[in-house]
């Protein structure tokens, strides 16, 4: 924490200040990925045969008990041993058991939404990328207790829409009244944004349409 600290009082005060971050809740983004409903069934539809099969486990677990708790007293000191180890042999397995498949889940969970994750992360990276964003911040973890809106941008939307439009990465909108136009002059991967006053933001439908057709060059399908 110190060197960092140190690093940032060693930086030009303006350099810090020209860095700007984005943030949003990557949960609630996630959800936003067409792909993200069916990964969700399909994850329910494990977690419920998983379900299942733990009630079936511990159903015969409680079988075995209720047997061994009313034969006790007639079992012969042999068999009576022999009926309480293999009643523990069936406690250990049944606790192993449902230990495997907590795991076992977590596994499938991971699975199904890599590629979903993945379509997430590529967006993100990509509206940063274009937006010129130092980092994006996960408010969800909520590793940070304030964001100052007028020092950072929410890039929810431009993450959701980079997503539903095939890669194309999307401009950020200010919450705090901001607005923004990109630089022609710029290559189309790198397009900073640029802040104007309301009076100079009016561009014509032809103009706005070039950028576009310009900002999907990069785009992926």
């Amino acid at each position: 924490m110190r060197k960092i600290l140190l690093i940032l009082l060693m930086l030009p005060l303006a350099a810090v200040a020209q860095v700007r971050f984005g943030y949003l809740n990557y949960s609630e983004v996630v959800q936003q990925v067409p792909q993200y409903k069916e990964a969700q069934k399909h994850y329910e539809e494990l977690l419920k045969r998983c379900e299942q099969e733990l009630v079936r486990n511990e159903e015969e677990l409680t079988r075995n008990y209720v047997s061994f708790l009313d034969g006790q007293r007639e079992f012969p000191e042999l068999i009576l041993r022999k009926r309480q180890k293999d009643l523990q042999d069936l406690v250990d397995r049944s606790v192993v058991f449902r230990d495997q498949v907590k795991k076992w889940l977590i596994q499938a969970h991971d699975s199904l939404f890599a590629p979903v994750n993945a379509i997430v992360d590529n967006a993100i990276a990509r509206v940063c990328m274009h937006n010129e964003l130092a980092y994006v911040i996960d408010t969800e973890k909520a590793g940070y207790l304030f964001v100052n809106p007028a020092m950072g941008y929410d890039v929810t939307m431009a993450v959701v829409n980079t997503i539903l439009k095939n890669g194309e990465p999307q401009t950020i909108q200010a919450t705090d009244g901001r607005q923004f136009l990109l630089k022609d002059s710029i290559p189309n991967d790198t397009l900073p944004l640029v802040v104007k006053d309301e009076a100079d933001v009016v561009e014509s439908e032809e103009g706005s349409a070039e950028g576009e057709n310009e900002a999907a060059e990069g785009a992926f399908h």
